[in-house]
């Protein structure tokens, strides 16, 4: 596991890669950029269903930081993603995120972890 300022992120025994942000007071560029690295890292060179587990989250990303997540950088090693939320409002909020920051790589967004599972394999190789 790589612990950052505003996630934890792991692959697991299943081949995803997990994102779970934590409450912070800033998501900024900076952050973006290592929560990027880190799931490139874990990545290796091939790519991988990611689930962005947001439903602790409770300062958003800055602009910045949501164009970065949606980069060459950041989608290469993406088959898709899927994001855990836990509420009708938060997952308001994430779809006017991926209104206005289109990702290149199918996403959804979910309130059940295992629904967004079932989902991400529908992208493996």
């Amino acid at each position: 596991m790589i612990d950052l300022k505003v996630a934890d992120v792991w692959r697991s025994d299943d081949g995803v890669v997990w994102m779970r942000f934590k409450p912070c007071e800033t998501h900024t560029l900076e952050d973006a950029i290592a929560v990027v690295k880190a799931h490139n890292d874990l990545a290796g060179a091939t790519q991988v269903p990611v689930i962005a587990d947001i439903r602790e989250v409770t300062v958003g990303a800055d602009r910045q930081a949501r164009e970065h997540y949606v980069s060459e950088e950041s989608s290469r090693l993406k088959l898709g993603m899927a994001m855990l939320v836990k509420s009708p409002m938060q997952r308001m909020l994430g779809n006017v995120f991926f209104r206005i920051n289109r990702p290149p790589y199918p996403s959804k967004m979910f309130l059940n972890e295992a629904k967004a599972l079932d989902w991400l394999k529908s992208f493996e190789a």
